[in-house]
């Protein structure tokens, strides 16, 4: 079963993790960290989080291939993910994850708290659907 209230946070960047970190939980939101993507499996695995925030860029791997695999393994369908960079977007690589949203670095706190909002609202729509 996956937890309603859990987000698990992937960036190389431990401090950006621990802002966003202290804004989520601040926020009523679980919030498991994760600095490389073998970490981020394996809290996968265990934690069995809703919501992924990835950033595109880290340092073992690319996040969009990444995004891709977890969209493609009927295990990890469903969580939904929002990426994150410092570059602008790219709508061919946005389309090739699968990732159901895209935020640009630095992010405005309020933007943050939003978007996760919104797709935590998505994902309970659709457990209410599957039932």
């Amino acid at each position: 079963m996956y937890n309603a209230k859990k987000i698990l946070l992937l960036d190389d960047n431990r401090d950006l993790l621990q802002i966003v970190q202290i804004i989520l939980k601040g926020q009523g939101y679980d919030t498991i960290l994760a600095s490389s993507i073998e970490e981020a499996e394996f809290k996968i695995k265990i934690h069995k989080p809703v919501l992924i925030l990835m950033d595109v860029c880290l340092s073992d791997q690319d996040g969009y291939t990444f995004c891709n695999r977890l969209k493609n393994d009927p295990e990890t369908s469903h969580i939904r993910v929002i990426m994150m960079s410092g570059e602008e977007s790219n709508p061919s690589l946005i389309r090739f994850s699968n990732a159901d949203d895209f935020m640009q670095k630095p992010f405005d706190y309020n933007d943050l708290v939003t978007k996760v909002h919104q797709h935590f609202s998505h994902a309970d729509e659709l457990v209410h659907v599957n039932r």
